[in-house]
């Protein structure tokens, strides 16, 4: 089964979204482009000025939680999936010296980032998004955008707060809701779901892979403990839907909003933000400063107050 990104990417590479801009985007200063939302946070935290621009341009909450840099970028269209499709030969009018991709790195993910590459005539480099290697994609980011010593700094910092994640105590069961309506979800092994998986948290969805939608006749059966989410709009409406909230034993399933400012804890994207979700899971109660810290390394600044995750009981 081909997940939704390379879905995207096979299809960008038979020519089959040909009709997906009107023209080349705006120039940027920069000359790095990212092939999707992931990668363009691995280079935003790396070096930034490097990014030539925004496969989807981060909304005006997120953009005020960034420095100005965020906002004076364009969009330029993904070519993995996330927002709207750009065409390869829109990017390649821009002339840049490098294409990174962030994300499965998996034989199928590697055939298609060759074709890319050859179509583009651009090099094109595919960094393995998984968790437990985001110590190496900072180490390997630094290198391709000549930051080495700010990729090293990274680097460190991600493997100290994972090793303490790792050790994190093991969670309950969970069913990720996402979306307004909590139906999309990330099945058993996603990148979505990384984050509270690598902490030892069960998750109740299988029967696929990657994303996908479910019904909630099957989130009921599954029964899981707690529903995760980082839409404050399906919290709301879930909190006295009993669908949502009874258990068949009868007691009241736990809700749980993440913080989703400027990015999501454990996804939208699954990208570096993802530490965040870590560092938080292996601190829960008193890393707060080491959070206002980590969200300066990753996106140049630190908002005043950490938004901190929503227990709906």
């Amino acid at each position: 089964m081909l997940t939704r990104r390379a879905l995207t990417l096979s299809g960008l590479a038979g020519g089959l979204l040909a009709a997906g801009c009107s023209g080349p985007p705006t120039a940027a200063a920069g000359d790095v482009v990212a092939a999707g939302q992931p990668a363009a946070l691995l280079i935003w935290a790396v070096a930034r000025n490097r990014l030539a621009g925004w496969p989807r341009k981060p909304d005006m909450a997120a953009l005020a939680a960034l420095p100005g840099l965020a906002a004076a970028l364009p969009e330029l269209g993904a070519l993995a999936s996330g927002g709207r499709p750009a065409t390869p030969e829109a990017i390649a009018a821009l002339k840049p010296r490098l294409v990174i991709d962030y994300g499965d790195a998996d034989p199928e993910h590697q055939g298609l980032a060759t074709r890319m590459k050859a179509r583009l005539g651009v090099d094109w480099r595919l960094i393995d998004g998984s968790l437990p290697r985001m110590p190496e994609a900072f180490h390997e980011a630094g290198q391709l955008l000549d930051s080495r010593s700010r990729g090293e700094e990274l680097a460190d910092a991600a493997a100290d707060i994972l090793e303490r994640w790792r050790r994190a105590p093991a969670g309950r069961t969970f069913y990720y809701a996402r979306g307004a309506d909590g139906l999309e979800t990330g099945f058993r092994g996603a990148l979505a779901t990384e984050v509270l998986e690598g902490a030892r948290w069960t998750n109740v969805a299988e029967g696929s892979r990657d994303i996908g939608r479910v019904t909630r006749e099957q989130v009921a059966a599954w029964d899981p403990e707690v529903i995760v989410t980082l839409s404050p709009e399906f919290a709301a409406a879930a909190a006295d839907d009993p669908v949502w909230r009874n258990r068949r034993n009868g007691a009241r399933r736990t809700l749980l909003l993440l913080p989703t400012t400027p990015f999501g804890w454990i996804d939208r994207p699954p990208s570096v933000n993802r530490l965040l979700g870590c560092a938080w899971l292996a601190n829960p109660e008193h890393g707060w400063m080491e959070l206002t810290v980590l969200s300066r390394r990753l996106y140049g600044m630190a908002p005043a107050e950490i938004p901190r995750p929503r227990w709906i009981r």
